[in-house]
């Protein structure tokens, strides 16, 4: 599974959509961006086929307020339209998987 760009009205869109979603917010001007994106590309690619991968620039600071992004980087996940977890900093590959198994692990 790739990690697709998206813009702020795309991202209302997947929300809307209702599907499980990973949803990376980066700036360019972050310094652990560019290395948690590397680690977000690896996780992604362990996700079950049906969770989708977006990063969204929060250049545009109406991106930020409207999802309550304070820190760089930031992770959220939802399912069903709605927010159901976050996850701020840098974390090396295994611990993203760890701390994203109870929301977008293997459906049962």
């Amino acid at each position: 599974m790739s990690v697709r760009e998206v813009d702020g009205v795309g991202l209302r869109a997947e929300i809307e959509a209702g599907g499980r979603l990973l949803v990376e917010f980066w700036a360019p001007w972050c310094i652990q961006c560019g290395p948690m994106a590397g680690v977000v590309e690896r996780v992604a690619a362990t996700l079950p086929d049906d969770v989708s991968v977006l990063k969204v620039s929060v250049e545009d600071e109406t991106v930020a307020d409207e999802y309550g992004v304070r820190a760089l980087p930031a992770l959220q996940v939802f399912k069903g339209g709605r927010a159901a977890a976050s996850i701020s900093g840098f974390l090396r590959a295994p611990a993203l998987v760890e701390a994203l198994r109870p929301h977008l692990g293997p459906q049962t």
